[in-house]
């Protein structure tokens, strides 16, 4: 007869089963990627319930409810006694409650609803959304006579976020006021802090910090909840910030059963005040604590493995461990050079197609980037190759609100009778034009029978506006005719340099937030596009680059995302595995991040990033770098990202079609391995390199602007055969055997030459 024992330890390696044993104390589990840390954890919750512990005595927080749901469902399946193992009604304490389980904010939000008054507060606060949250900062800053330009209600947010993930009351966070901005800041904070006492609200931080006040200020209460979860568990704790680990400390230090789970390769939340050191002390403040380790990955092959390992392990001052799998033979991990970066998207979706060829859906495969405004040209090549994708975590390229605004622009200015783009661009950047003054813009539109910008021209005459907004909205005109007559002059790209400068968007998005550095990040990217067009007269620059966009968005509409290929920022791709996975720009400045060149720390978290993309393939790992770069509006040269070369030659395959570079590396390394005992084994065995000579590049609707002619016979997907008409910038007419006359993008069409 098996023993309840037996049965939850059964399929667990070693030190899995080590980490269900352990009983009381302080417990660490340093577990690797892919190394089956929820099976350990939830197999550790049901033996303390099969062995008597009531389920309400122990706590476990996750950092998601999606994570927290999923385990209960798992206890639930361990706990049920299948017919003829002889347990059948010897489980009792299973009966009933579950384990309390959920995120820290919703087993904070529920400790507070019972006893937020012991503090002096009403416990029918309500929780700030995010839009309420910006309102009320608005408000503040209003009346704190703080502009936009001094401080954006966003950036203010973002830094108070900040101080309370540090546990930092507004007081505390004076010594951090060095600078103007800063003093503004506290100053904001402290108001911040009052408005919501007053409106008996809490935003998302508080909901911890008051929970850790509760238990600093009230014994009792603390007291209270340490005796009724004695067992607690922490999973993903390399991730907690220092509220979070307040309020564990806290916790713990009635019984000391504290179990936590993670991996300091994994911490990559910086930015979100993820404190690492939580996991890598954690052994300094639990001095008996005892120590696990799960290295076994069930995940990738031991090629991807060993090739991450090496790339971690320049981390300092990171715990020994060394991942390794069962699945022994896998192919090598491939790093590819290629041209730039039009070249790196077409190679990337050509791996993604060769690897669906040998069965693997596309839903199994991920292409991942360091920053959002990298994915513009992976939509651009799966929509020529008729691929489906979905972009995870953000929105499609051209769907960006930064990039329509800026689209925006341009059509008021080919088109100023285009109503819809001037409603959208007339407030922004912010001119103070609110919505009451634009509802009589539009009144005073509709009662004469003229368009929108005829009004905004006839400003004088509206009524009930005052002067001071009357002369904004004649400063947003003469710059609309202004830019009207540069696009005479100008193809699309320089008149969006110039148009970027004279609006100062970098200033209105750059707000000192990450989100803010994305969204410039974007909108240069959007000029990176508008280059394609430099060669044609000014106005056929403009036109034809907003009729590209116009089709890239209608083709997004078609989308069928039932197989599709995922896109995806490597923040994002954590918790996720895949058979096939790309990285694209590993090359310095991109990734690693340019900011992060005079820090040592981000330059560490970058580190942990690209071992978290890699460790999220299983079969198949491609590394992807340029040797130029058109990004953020600008073309730069940089070299591979230094993580290539801490890559172990026997894990890699190299392609590229550059002959002299594939030399030179192979030389180099050859170097290396003759003139440092180092680096013998680790290189000199193995110099081949792959020019991609088994690789087709004739006829295969890659190259089209160099190859489409007019009058040369064309085949695409949809619409059949046909011949082309005319060829404008990236766009061209085909009259299609059918009958169709179209005009495509070149960039996104799947057209084949025949």
């Amino acid at each position: 007869m098996s023993t309840k024992q037996e049965i939850i330890t059964a399929n667990l390696n070693d030190p899995q089963k080590a980490a269900v044993l352990h009983g009381d104390g302080p417990l660490l589990i340093l577990a690797g990627a892919g190394s089956g840390k929820t099976k350990a954890l939830t197999h550790r919750i049901a033996k303390l319930i099969a062995e008597g512990v009531p389920p309400w005595q122990i706590l476990s927080v996750t950092f998601t409810n999606k994570a927290a749901l999923e385990m209960k469902e798992r206890i639930e399946k361990l706990l049920e006694v299948t017919e003829g193992s002889g347990l059948n009604n010897q489980w009792e304490t299973t009966t009933g409650t579950m384990p309390t389980m959920g995120t820290f904010h919703s087993i904070c939000a529920r400790i507070l609803r019972r006893d937020i008054d012991k503090i002096g507060r009403d416990r029918s606060y309500v929780i700030y959304d995010t839009d309420d949250q910006q309102r009320l900062m608005k408000m503040i800053l209003k009346e704190m006579g703080l502009e936009d330009e001094d401080l954006k209600p966003k950036a203010a947010l973002g830094y108070i976020s900040r101080f309370k993930s540090e546990a930092l009351t507004p007081k505390q966070a004076e010594s951090e006021a060095s600078t103007a901005r800063m003093q503004h800041v506290v100053s904001a904070y402290k108001k911040y802090q009052k408005a919501l006492f007053e409106a008996n609200a809490l935003d998302f931080d508080d909901i911890l910090l008051e929970t850790v006040r509760l238990f600093t200020e009230v014994p009792a209460v603390l007291e209270k909840y340490q005796n009724t979860w004695k067992y607690l568990h922490v999973d993903e704790y390399q991730d907690t910030n220092h509220v979070q680990y307040l309020f564990i400390t806290l916790l713990a230090k009635k019984y000391g059963n504290l179990c936590v789970i993670g991996d300091p390769d994994q911490s990559i939340y910086a930015f979100r005040g993820a404190d690492i050191r939580n996991i890598l002390e954690f052994e300094k403040e639990y001095k008996e604590a005892a120590h696990i380790k799960l290295e076994q990955n069930y995940r990738s092959t031991q090629v991807i493995l060993d090739a991450a390992d090496c790339i971690i392990s320049v981390n300092p001052g990171r715990p020994e461990k060394k991942m390794w799998s069962e699945k022994k033979e896998g192919p090598k991990v491939i790093i590819q050079e290629v041209a730039d970066e039009k070249k790196e998207a077409m190679e990337a979706i050509r791996a993604v197609e060769n690897i669906q060829g040998k069965g693997v859906k596309l839903s199994d495969q991920v292409i991942l980037y360091r920053t959002n405004a990298q994915s513009r040209l992976f939509e651009e090549a799966c929509l020529r190759r008729a691929i489906p994708y979905r972009i995870v975590g953000g929105m499609k390229f051209y769907a960006r609100r930064e990039v329509k605004d800026m689209l925006g622009y341009l059509h008021a200015i080919l088109n100023p009778n285009d109503s819809v783009a001037l409603l959208r661009i007339i407030n922004v950047p912010s001119r103070k034009i609110g919505l009451t003054t634009l509802g009589r813009l539009q009144a005073y539109s509709t009662d004469n029978n003229i368009s929108l910008w005829d009004a905004i021209q006839q400003i004088d005459f509206i009524p009930d506006i005052n002067a001071p907004t009357k002369e904004r909205i004649a400063k947003f005109a003469d710059l609309i005719l202004k830019y009207q007559e540069k696009a005479k002059t100008e193809v699309v790209s320089e008149l969006m340099g110039h148009l970027m400068h004279a609006i100062d968007i970098e200033h209105w998005l750059r707000d000192g937030s990450e989100e803010g550095e994305a969204r410039w990040e974007n909108v240069q990217e959007l000029k990176s596009v508008m280059h394609k067009y430099d060669g044609l007269e000014p106005i056929s620059s403009l036109t034809s680059f907003l009729e590209e966009v116009a089709l890239v968005s209608e083709v997004d509409k078609l989308q069928d995302d039932s197989d599709a290929l995922t896109l995806m920022t490597l923040h994002l791709c954590k918790g996720l595995e895949f058979k096939h996975v790309v990285i694209a720009g590993c090359e310095e400045g991109i990734f690693p991040h340019a900011n992060c060149a005079f820090d040592r720390e981000q330059l560490e978290e970058e580190r942990r990033i690209m071992y978290v993309g890699m460790t999220r393939a299983r079969t198949y790992l491609q590394l992807m770098h340029a040797n130029s770069r058109m990004l953020w509006g600008q073309t730069q040269a940089n070299v591979p990202s230094r993580f290539l070369e801490d890559i172990p030659e026997s894990c890699v395959e190299r392609r590229t079609d550059n002959v002299l570079s594939a030399f030179a590396h192979a030389s180099q390394r050859g170097a290396d391995a003759i003139g440092t005992g180092t680096h013998q084994s680790r290189h000199s065995d193995n110099l081949k390199v792959e020019f991609n000579q088994d690789i087709d590049y004739s006829n295969d609707g890659f190259n089209q602007e160099a190859e489409l002619t007019v009058g040369c016979r064309v085949s695409h997907k949809t619409f059949g055969n046909g011949t082309v008409k005319s060829l404008r910038g990236d766009l061209v007419e085909i009259s299609f055997d059918n009958g169709q006359l179209k005009t495509l993008a070149m960039s996104i069409a799947p057209l084949r030459l025949i």
